[in-house]
């Protein structure tokens, strides 16, 4: 029966799915996708368990969104921002679950203190860093990192998406560059410990 359904477009498969609950649709666009998605996911995560369990939740997602789905849009693209957003999600259960025993915690080292100080040093660095972008530059960047959508970021600013896409970009750029030497420094602290 999806030999059938080899045929069909992405576009008309979402159709299915989206607006018959179509799970044979489903199955196909699955099929098409997983393999990519498993992939980058692996490059995210370096754990292919990970990644599969991340692509899995990927697509129970779409399936419990699909009535909200606009079926216009890139499937591909979809999925590859779900699957960001869940990626972000895993990294920071992993951070919480970081967990210090009681008595680290009341008595820190004397390299939990230099970690503390190289961080102050580092966030002190970024934000010089970031008074150095251009205004709108900046506006976008700190938009997006405060999580609003490239949509979002550009109604709110009255720009395209692709201007948005460009000031963070080169807010990127310009982070990178100035940020580079202490990065460097930073690492050859770390190897040197």
């Amino acid at each position: 029966m999806s030999q059938s359904y080899c045929a069909f477009s992405d576009e008309a498969l979402v159709h299915l799915v989206c607006n018959q609950d179509d799970e044979v649709a489903f199955t196909e666009l699955y099929r098409r996708n997983v393999k990519s998605l498993v992939g980058h996911a692996i490059r995210k995560t370096g754990s292919k368990s990970v990644a599969e369990d991340l692509v899995q939740e990927t697509f129970v997602k779409f399936w419990l969104g699909r009535h909200k789905f606009e079926v216009r849009k890139n499937i591909g693209a979809y999925l590859n921002g779900i699957l960001k957003n869940s990626i972000i999600t895993h990294y920071h259960r992993e951070q919480r679950q970081q967990i210090v025993p009681l008595e680290e915690a009341e008595n820190p080292s004397a390299d939990d203190t230099q970690q503390h100080l190289d961080m102050n040093v580092l966030s002190e660095l970024y934000n010089q860093s970031l008074l150095k972008l251009p205004l709108k530059c900046r506006q976008a960047f700190e938009l997006r990192r405060q999580g609003h959508s490239l949509k979002e970021i550009a109604a709110a600013m009255d720009i395209s998406e692709k201007t948005v896409e460009a000031h963070i970009s080169k807010a990127l750029k310009i982070l990178r560059i100035e940020m580079k030497d202490y990065i460097a420094l930073a690492l050859l602290g770390i190897a040197f410990v």
